[in-house]
C-alpha cells in the first residue's frame, strides 16, 4: 500500500499542467545550494538538490521527494502502531483509517513538502523514543538525535515538538531513565553537530530576522485586533484539532451506535502522557503569540502520533472485517485524489495547476534569451524554473539570495505592478488563475532597482 500511494502521488503531477507552489518553491530553491532558504530551514531543499541531480529537474524529482515522506509515515505510523498495540492488524487498521484525516490526505497527499516531511520526522522521533524506553542502545540514542536535527532542518515548526520530550521525564518513570542515561549525550552532540552549520548562518545573517518575525505574523496572524486575548487562541485551537479528527469521531459514533466498536478505558501511558503536555505548550505558545489563526497543517505533524490511540479509545469488535474494510476504504480514498485533478478540469473547476505559464517563457525566451529573467514571486519563479531547468531564474522576493547574484544590468524584471523610473518593454494583460496584469522592464546603467 505504501508504494500503491508513492506511485499515485507521483502519477498525480503529470496530470497538472502546472506545479502546485510548493513543488514550484522547490524548482526554484534548488538552482543553487544554501545554508538556509528565506523562512524554511534548508535540509528538504538540500534533498531535492541530491535527487536532481540524480534524475534531472522534471515532475518525478519533486513529486517523487513528497511521495517518499508521504509513504515514510505511513510505514512508520505502522511500526509504532504495532508497537503500541503488540497485534498487526490493528496496527494496519490505524493505518487505514489515516485519510480520514483530511489535512493529511488531501494537503499532505497532493502538495505539501515541509509539512510532510516534518510528519514523517515527527512519527519516527517517536518510534525510537519507543524503543528507547525498551532498548538503550547507543545506535538508538544516536537515532534519536539525528532525527531532531532533521526535524529542526525540515521545518522551524519542530521546535513545538521538543519540549514535549523536554518534560516527560517529570512525570514518566521509563522516560526519565531514558534521559538520565548517559548516552543522552550522543544524542545531544550528534544534533548540535548537524545543525551547527544553519545556526551559524542565521546568527551570520541577523538582517533576515524581521523577515522571519513578519512571515510568522503573517502565516499566524498573530496580534490581530479584535482578537481577545487567551479566548482568541484557545477557540482557534479547537476548531483546528476538531477539523483534524471530526471524520473519525463522525464515523466511530456511527460505529459506536451500531455495535462495531466498543468504548474502553485506555491506561495513561506515556505517549497520553505527551499528548496532554503537548495540547498544554500548543496552547501556552499559540496564547502567547495570541494567534487569530491555527491552521491544522501546522497541528498535523505534532498530533498525528497520538492518532493511534484513537483504536485505544474505539476499540473494533471484528477486526479481520474492519482490517478488510478498511484497506477498501484507503484505495477508494486514494484513487478520489488521483482522479479529481482531471475531474475538477472537466467540471470548469479553476485552479492555479490548470493554468500553464508557457505565455511567459514564451516571450522571455523569444525576446531576452541571453538576459536574466527576476519574476514577481515564488508561485511564478518556480514554476518557469520547472520549465527550463537549465536557466537560472530568479525571484523578487527571495530575501535570502546573495546581493551580487543578480546583474540588474543584465536582467529583465516582471512585475505585476508598474514600475517608475524602468523602461517598460512589454506586458501579459490579466494572466493565469490570478488575473495578474504581468509587466516587463529593464534597466538601464543610470537607474537603481529597490530589491
Amino acid at each position: 500500500m505504501a508504494l500503491f500511494a508513492f506511485v499515485a502521488i507521483v502519477f498525480i503531477s503529470f496530470l497538472k499542467v502546472a506545479p502546485e507552489w510548493e513543488d514550484a518553491e522547490q524548482a526554484y530553491y534548488s538552482q543553487w545550494f544554501r545554508l538556509g532558504y528565506n523562512d524554511q530551514p534548508p535540509l528538504y531543499t538540500w534533498i531535492q538538490i541530491l535527487v536532481n541531480k540524480i534524475i534531472g529537474v522534471n515532475r518525478v524529482s519533486f513529486a517523487g521527494v513528497r511521495a517518499l515522506w508521504f509513504t515514510g509515515t505511513l510505514l512508520m505510523m505502522y511500526r509504532l502502531a504495532k508497537d503500541l498495540y503488540k497485534e498487526e492488524r490493528l496496527a494496519e487498521i490505524t493505518l487505514w483509517l489515516l485519510v480520514l484525516i483530511p489535512v493529511f490526505i488531501d494537503f499532505t497527499f497532493r502538495r505539501l513538502s515541509h509539512t510532510s516531511f516534518m510528519c514523517f520526522l515527527s512519527v519516527s522521533l517517536y518510534f525510537v523514543f519507543s524503543r528507547l524506553l525498551v532498548n538503550k542502545s547507543w545506535k538508538n540514542y544516536l537515532m534519536f538525535g539525528a532525527i531532531i536535527a532533521g526535524g529542526l532542518l525540515a521545518k522551524y515548526n519542530f521546535l513545538m515538538l521538543l519540549p514535549t520530550f523536554i518534560l516527560i521525564p517529570f512525570f514518566d518513570k521509563e522516560a526519565k531513565k531514558v534521559f538520565l542515561d548517559k548516552k543522552i549525550w550522543i544524542s545531544l552532540i550528534a544534533c548540535l553537530l548537524l545543525i551547527s552549520p544553519h545556526v551559524y548562518w542565521l546568527f551570520a545573517h541577523l538582517e533576515y530576522q524581521d523577515m522571519f518575525h513578519q512571515s510568522m505574523e503573517r502565516k499566524s496572524k498573530a496580534n490581530l485586533d479584535g482578537g481577545i486575548w487567551i479566548i482568541t487562541p484557545i477557540l482557534a485551537f479547537v476548531k483546528s484539532f476538531l477539523n483534524l479528527i471530526l471524520p473519525f469521531l463522525i464515523i466511530m459514533v456511527v460505529m459506536f451506535f451500531t455495535k462495531q466498536v466498543k468504548l474502553t478505558k485506555t491506561k495513561i501511558n506515556w505517549l497520553v502522557k505527551m499528548l496532554i503536555i503537548q495540547t498544554a505548550l500548543v496552547l501556552l505558545i499559540f496564547t502567547i503569540v495570541n494567534s487569530g489563526r491555527i491552521s491544522e497543517r501546522w497541528l498535523l505533524p505534532l498530533y498525528l502520533p497520538f492518532s493511534i490511540l484513537l483504536l485505544k479509545v474505539f476499540v473494533p469488535k471484528n477486526k479481520t472485517s474492519w482490517q478488510r474494510w478498511g484497506m477498501r476504504l484507503f484505495v477508494f480514498v486514494i484513487l478520489v485524489q488521483v482522479l479529481r485533478t482531471p475531474f475538477e478540469s472537466l467540471l470548469g473547476i479553476d485552479s492555479v495547476v490548470h493554468h500553464s505559464f508557457t505565455p511567459v517563457i514564451d516571450k522571455l525566451e523569444r525576446n531576452h534569451p541571453e538576459k536574466a529573467w527576476q519574476l514577481p514571486d515564488i508561485v511564478y519563479a518556480g514554476s518557469i524554473s520547472y520549465k527550463k531547468p537549465g536557466k537560472t531564474i530568479f525571484c523578487a522576493d527571495d530575501f535570502t539570495l546573495p546581493k551580487n547574484a543578480l546583474d540588474s544590468l543584465n536582467t529583465v524584471f516582471v512585475t505585476k505592478q508598474k514600475v517608475e523610473g524602468l523602461e517598460l518593454i512589454d506586458s501579459i494583460m490579466e494572466f493565469g488563475y490570478a488575473k495578474d496584469n504581468l509587466y516587463f522592464y529593464e534597466k538601464s546603467s543610470q537607474i537603481t532597482i529597490q530589491q
